[in-house]
């Protein structure tokens, strides 16, 4: 079969990285891939199998047509196809386009509800979005099936790495991870909060991602990481902590739970596909109650213990193989 994915840009970004163990995995299957995008916008980030075929389209630039333009020439570039797939609200009208005028059954993978959180009138063409007709709607979570009330969920994979070595894993019971972005989605001034309380003093903090501009002796700004290095923080992390207000799906929770890590999360949304709520971590609302859970493990290794395994076998559900398997179903291609 023959897959072509028209994109705005394929850079780093959590979107984009499921998009490419998706665009890897259906070429390892044997099916034929093309990638469209603007030249300015590709970057190597996530590494693309050599069969997967690239088609550039002219730079996006900043002008404010640009991105009419760049939407216009992703339908005239991508090729006839069996399957066109889009992940991004942009890019649904021109595989809308290639649907209507070169026959392709249109995939839409959303990822996140996007409605949500671009402003006015982009908000209300995310919206259209899911009102108009794809052939197949597929869903990272059940918390966006729910919202945008329709398709089928296919939550998305980890990367390998993070299954790898268990045996590494030795954990401190004072250290907690936490992916930091100034993004009001992903609750900055909560996480700053948290950080700035003197009653996580005695906890070791392990920030990943932006610089929260929090000096203290207990907590240790790691900026962005690549997978390896990520993986040597969550094995000697016991805990993780999510701030934001709503995640479409969430993939740095569930691969720190790889890792043996016991998620924290303040947000009910996409997490809800993978913790379990005093099983496999925990949902909190306050700050006085993420510290009254936290305290009580302390005291009881034993139950840290017993999470923490049962967090790596959660993990274990969201393989590349299960992901892949799962999404040629949903084609009917299996």
């Amino acid at each position: 079969m023959k897959f072509v994915f028209p994109l705005l840009s394929y850079k780093k970004h959590g979107g984009v990285r499921v998009l490419s163990f998706l665009i890897n995995g259906l070429v390892e299957k044997g099916h034929d891939v093309f990638i469209v995008v603007p030249e300015d916008a590709y970057e190597g980030f996530y590494k693309l199998d050599e069969k997967v075929k690239k088609i550039f389209t002219p730079p996006r630039g900043r002008d404010p047509l640009g991105l009419l333009k760049t939407l216009f020439y992703l339908f005239i570039k991508s090729p006839p196809a069996d399957f066109t797939v889009v992940s991004f609200f942009p890019t649904f009208f021109p595989a809308l386009l290639h649907k209507i005028f070169k026959g392709s059954k249109l995939i839409y993978y959303v990822q996140d509800v996007e409605q949500f959180f671009y402003p006015f009138p982009f908000s209300i063409l995310a919206l259209l979005t899911y009102l108009l007709p794809s052939d197949i709607t597929l869903c990272a979570s059940n918390w966006i099936k729910k919202k945008i009330k329709k398709g089928k969920v296919l939550s998305p994979p980890l990367s390998e790495d993070f299954f790898e070595n268990p045996e590494n894993i030795k954990k401190n019971l004072t250290h907690v991870a936490l992916v930091f972005r100034w993004d009001r989605r992903k609750g900055p001034g909560l996480a700053r909060k948290i950080l700035k309380d003197p009653r996580f003093d005695k906890f070791n903090f392990f920030v990943i991602g932006d610089d929260p501009i929090v000096r203290k002796k207990n907590i240790h700004f790691l900026g962005t990481l690549k997978n390896r290095e990520l993986i040597e923080v969550y094995n000697g992390c016991t805990f993780f902590l999510l701030t934001s207000k709503f995640e479409g799906f969430g993939l740095p929770p569930l691969e720190a739970m790889a890792r043996g890590c016991i998620p924290f999360s303040f947000t009910k949304t996409g997490p809800m596909n993978y913790i379990e709520d005093g099983k496999s971590g925990f949902y909190v609302e306050t700050e006085d109650e993420l510290y009254f859970i936290m305290e009580e493990l302390l005291n009881s290794p034993e139950k840290i213990e017993v999470m923490s395994k049962r967090c790596i076998l959660t993990a274990t559900q969201f393989t590349k193989e299960n992901f892949l398997t799962e999404f040629e179903k949903s084609l009917n291609l299996s």
